[in-house]
This record gives C-alpha cells, structure tokens and sequence, in this order.
C-alpha cells in the first residue's frame, strides 16, 4: 500500500521487529503508535508526540533533508479548552489520500477526543513533497466557552471579541521551548486593497518571562545560536476578516508558544463538526530555507499547473467603462485587438449577465447581495445570439474566455448549491471556465462553510475544470491562505481616472508579497497609462504616463499579468509590446515554476530592485532600475558565491539588450542598466 512518494517511520528501534500490518480503511494505528509515542514522518519531516493516553505532548520535528531538529519541552498537552477537560481518547487512524481537486497527495492521521461535552478532531497532514506538517482542528459542540461570562450573556455565534478572553488557558496548538533563546518575527497581511496599499508587515521581538501576543499569518522563530528555525503559518483569513478573532493570533514567552482560538462561533451546530483553520509548520536551517520550504509548501498545496495557472488576462474593467461598451461587437472587436498584443485571456467582467448590479452603468442595476438564476442568463440585448459568437471570435485566436460571478450572500449563502448549478450549467454549456468571483462577504461560520460547499460542488461537477479568480479587493473574503487551491488572486483594482496608479506601487505590493506568497498565483494590472495624465501633478515624476509601456507591463511578469483596460483603448503604438509579451511567455512557464523571492532594494519609484526565480542548478534574475541616478548597479541575489555562474539575457528594455552582469561576493551581482524606469531578464546556471 505505500506508495513510492512516502517512507513512513515509527521508532528505528522497533523498526527491526514491527512488520507493517494494513486495514482497509488505511495504514494501521501500529505502524505511528510505539512505546506511548505518535511518530509520523514521509521522506522529507519527522514529528513526535508523547501519546499521554491520546492527549498528546509534542516532543520534536526534524528536517529529514537538512538535518535539523527542535527538541520540544514535552510538559504540556498542545490543544487544551480550559473550560472543557480532556476526558477520553476516543480513536486513532492513518491513511493515504490520494491527489485530488483540492489537494495533492499525503498522509492524513486523524486522532479523536473527548472533551467534556465537546469532541474534538485533530487531522495531521504530510504532503508528498514537502517539510510541513499540517494541523486541521475540528470540533463538534453546543456551546464553546472560551470566556468566563455572566449568566445573563447569550452568545449568538457571531460576536466580533472575546469577552474577558483567557489566552494562557486555552490553546489550539502550543509548543514548549526548551531554550530561551528564540528570535521572533511574526508577518501579518492586508487585503481590502481598494482601501489598503500596504499589504506586508513585520514585527520582531525577542521572547521575555511574560506573555507576549502578536498578529500576523506567518511566525518565524530563528534560535540564537543552534542554526535551527521554524515557522508556523495559520491558513486563516487576514485578522481583520477572521470569524470571532480574539485580537491576536499568537501568544509567546521564552517558555514556548500557543496559538489562541479563532474561526470558531461560540454557538456550534451540536451535530456538525466544524472545522477551524488550518496551521502548518516546518523547520530549517535558517530564514532562507524556511521561506524555501515555505513557498514550497503554498505552491505544492495550491494545486499550481501550467494549463489552468499561465496567462496573460485581460479585463476591461480598470478603464472605468465599467459595463456600458459590453456587448457582443465590442467584445469581438476586443478579442481581435488583444489578440494583436499577445493576450492568452479574455475575462468580461460584469455586466454580460442578464441581471445587472449595482455597479453597471446602466441606471437600472441594483443587484449585489441577491441573485435569482434568470440573472445569470445571458443578456438578450447585448448578446442577442447568445455567447457564440464570442467563443467563436475567441477560439479564432486561441484566447480563453473568462466571466464575472457574485454568489448570493444572503442568509449565510443559503443558495449555494442553486449558485453551484448555475456556474456547473454555464462551463458545460459554453466550455468557459475561468470565473472571476466577487462580492464576497463571510461574515460568519455558516457564511464560510457554505461558501465552501460552493467552491467544492463546482469543481467537483466539472471535474475541476472550473478555476476561479478570487478578488480581495473589498469585504470580508479569504485572505491570501484561505482559498489559493481553488485558482489565483485578483489582488487589487487601480485607476488612473482617480490618480490611484503608480507602476511603481503596485510593483511594491507584488515584491513584498513576494517574499512570503508564491507571486505566480497572483494577479497583477497594469493599466494603458496614457490615460489620464491631468489626474496626476504636472512635476509628478512617477505618474504613470512617464513609463514607456514595455516597463508598465514587465512590472507585473513575476505573477500573472492583468492586463487592466479596454484594448481597442490602446493607443495604437503601444500594441508593438507583443513583441515583449510574446518573449515572456517563452519563458514564463519555466520562469514560474522556480521559487520567486524578491531581490535588492524595496520598489520606492528610485530603487533597484527584482526578483529571482531559483530551480535546482540554474534560474532568473529579474531586475528593475527606477529613477534611480546611478548607471552601476549592485543588486543582492540569493546567488551561490562558491559556483561558477553564467547569464544569458533573455528580454529586457529596448535599449538594455548589452548589459553585462557579474557576480561579485556574497551574491551581490554587478550591472548598467543605462536608463532609468529600465529593466532586464536574464537566465542564470551554475557550471
């Protein structure tokens, strides 16, 4: 029953007696459970627990690929509900799931309690190919008292706090330290980008005797002196948008670390397991090979492939038309026009349904919140013949179509599965598969789990064809963790018709995004930057219509690009960036499959700044010179100083095509990008 992609473990002591033994239902509970202690391991992480009659301790992880491990002050259980004991074990199961829709193959032990009234489910997931292990903890309950309260306080499910919360007495994960000397960086994240355009921040601080709480999605701890790190990612919602969130998202000391409840009303379905989110964590050898495993794991859990994940979209939104040019000899004109710059996608947005929302142009749209299916038929005036013609211009040449979708909030997305019907109906009638989806609105668990139950019954009706742009642009949506398995992000709406659009801004949102999210699942703009220019200062340097467009656009290349306007808009010499984007799409398969971390100086308007993309023995180096004064420039890279290197330019600015690059110490490399709001791509290998 193992597979060639697992090597699954228990103690090397036992292994030289213990012959494996199967059931049907999957591995059997001997193979993890020896001698009071739960090991579970695949090729590349190892974790242990005490069994502690299945209240269970953690004792250690180890990077099988690096050599390293955390030692674990194994004195305390890591899930306690102060208010709710630990009574029982209750059952114990192991087994391989294998790849599917949602995630790729792994291993899964599920390890049921009791406590008190409650049950609780904790499911362990190693995937194939990655140092992570993954905690999914479910709970099925009535009530879930986290808080002492008075009697005359009725919980309704949807409070925004914890009242009188007692973070040191509840825990859903906690690990002991056995040394105090810990560096911690903790990484929150923004989404709502219509009101946010600062999307990363860090915090940093050393561990003390008391408590200490802090927010963010991704922890990071770096011991002093043992060269040993580890992170752990909570695959929630942005804390502005996570259901009951207590004000933080993890409590630290120099005796360990916990992470508090959230994501769990205090009014459960007493039946129904309901599911928190999920946390993962993995160990290194520093900052450098925990992002490394990082990004590994995000990428591997996203189900990322080439033939649903490349492309070059364009949406004509972002010209502030918004609905009122949509119509069938618009969009045929469109196709033909975009096919002419290189465009692989063609997404109309809003305004093709029969219903029209509030945000048409149109004085007759008032739908948002609550759509019937005849809304979802497609416009008889504007599209008389229904989609035909339009597959017909798209497939002439060879670009996919996509369409804007608002699920139905209303009553916690009570129409999920009318919703699922309506989108499962449109890809088999049509074949169109790429779905914007907008409006989203969770604001509580049911909210979140029948929205769920949506995503998962359209793929599952098409056999995962479906693949959805998710927009974080407003409400309260899933973060950037949540929900990437189901397709990429629509990160953010700019327009010049309101001065909103610097090139360099939203450049910087993608390198600091970087460093932390694989940038290949998310979709960056970038806007016909003639438009406008009385919107912005006359001695407004970084105004957008002061970059050529070549520019403009090879600032979105490290994630998809968006191509955020009206293409028979376009000024008719900026259709010569064909030339561009068909040379980036050579590559950006292969430029995307690398690991992408953001390289120099962060994107001011007058840095040097990039990306590299980092494969075993070879990859990229994209590298930007804004209005940057100086010709010689020196960027840091994660190049290896002990290699031979060789550069190949591979595209790049007009009249950037001779520039030279060397490696100089400490992978800093060495170049003259001649002009200013230049840039360059080269490949790398090492000899």
């Amino acid at each position: 029953m193992f597979s060639n992609f697992f090597s699954f473990f228990i103690l090397v002591c036992c292994l030289l007696f213990f012959k494996p033994s199967f059931s049907q239902n999957g591995l059997a509970v001997s193979e993890v459970l020896k001698n009071d202690t739960l090991t579970l391991n695949n090729e590349h992480v190892s974790g242990k627990w005490l069994w502690n009659d299945g209240n269970i301790i953690p004792l250690s992880i180890d990077n099988l690929d690096a050599s390293k491990s955390i030692k674990w002050k194994g004195n305390n259980p890591s899930f306690v509900l102060a208010n709710h004991p630990f009574v029982k074990h209750v059952s114990l199961s192991v087994k391989e799931i294998q790849k599917n829709y949602f995630e790729p193959a792994h291993i899964e032990c599920v390890l049921i309690n009791q406590h008190d009234e409650l049950q609780v489910k904790r499911v362990f997931k190693l995937y194939t190919n990655t140092a992570t292990i993954s905690t999914v903890t479910y709970i099925k309950y009535s009530e879930l008292s986290l808080f002492k309260k008075d009697k005359e306080d009725e919980l309704t499910g949807k409070e925004s706090f914890y009242k009188e919360y007692e973070a040191v007495n509840n825990h859903l994960e906690r690990y002991g330290f056995n040394s105090p000397h810990w560096s911690i960086e903790t990484v929150s994240f923004k989404d709502v980008t219509d009101k946010n355009n600062n999307l990363v921040f860090n915090s940093s601080f050393i561990p003390y005797n008391y408590d200490i709480t802090s927010n963010g999605n991704l922890l990071l701890g770096t011991h002093s002196f043992d060269k040993v790190g580890f992170f752990i990612l909570k695959e929630a919602p942005n804390e502005s948008s996570q259901l009951n969130y207590p004000g933080f998202d993890f409590v630290t000391s120099n005796k360990g670390l916990s992470i508090p409840f959230s994501g769990y009303p205090f009014q459960g379905f007493s039946k129904e397991w309901i599911e928190g989110y999920t946390t993962t964590i993995s160990i290194g050898e520093n900052e450098n090979s925990l992002l490394h495993n990082l990004r590994l794991y995000l990428k591997e859990t996203s189900m990322y492939s080439e033939d649903s994940h490349e492309m070059v979209m364009m949406n004509t939104w972002g010209d502030r038309g918004r609905d009122g040019r949509i119509n069938e000899s618009f969009i045929v004109n469109e196709l033909k026009t975009a096919a002419n710059l290189g465009i692989t996608h063609y997404q109309i947005d809003d305004g093709w349904e029969q219903g029209l929302s509030s945000n048409s142009a149109d004085s007759s749209g008032e739908l948002w919140d609550e759509w019937k299916p005849e809304d979802w038929q497609v416009h008889k005036t504007r599209f008389p013949n229904g989609l035909k013609p339009v597959l017909e211009e798209a497939k002439k040449y060879n670009i996919k179509l996509g369409l804007w979708f608002h699920p139905s909030n209303g009553n916690s997305y009570a129409n999920w599965k009318q919703d699922a019907e309506i989108i499962t109906n449109l890809y088999k009638s049509t074949g169109i598969k790429y779905i914007k989806i907008d409006g989203i609105k969770i604001n509580d668990k049911r909210s979140e789990i029948n929205l769920q139950k949506f995503f998962e019954t359209v793929k599952e009706q098409t056999d995962g064809a479906v693949f959805f742009n998710l927009d974080l642009t407003a409400g309260v949506r899933g973060g950037y963790f949540k929900y990437r398995n189901l397709g990429n992000l629509f990160l953010e709406n700019r327009y010049t018709d309101w001065g909103r659009y610097y090139p360099y801004q939203t450049l910087r949102n993608l390198w600091m995004l970087s460093k932390y999210f694989p940038p290949e699942l998310l979709q960056i703009e970038f806007l016909n930057n003639s438009r406008n220019p009385n919107k912005y200062g006359e001695n407004d340097l970084l105004a957008p219509q002061n970059y050529d467009f070549d520019y403009v656009f090879a600032t979105t290349m490290a994630a998809q690009p968006l191509a955020w306007f009206e293409a028979t808009g376009l000024p008719r010499d900026f259709l010569k960036t064909k030339e561009l984007i068909g040379k980036y799409k050579e590559v950006k398969k292969d430029f995307h499959e690398g690991v992408i971390l953001p390289i120099g100086e962060e994107p001011s308007g007058a840095s040097v700044t990039g990306f590299q993309s980092i494969k075993e023995n070879k990859g990229y180096l994209l590298i930007y010179r804004e209005l940057n004064p100086n010709d010689l420039q020196f960027v840091q890279t994660h190049l290896l100083n002990d290699r031979n290197v060789k550069f190949k330019t591979i595209l790049s600015s007009k009249d950037a095509k001779n520039v030279k690059l060397e490696l100089l110490d400490n992978g800093v490399v060495k170049l003259n990008l001649p002009k200013e709001n230049s840039f360059i791509m080269v490949s790398y290998g090492y000899n």
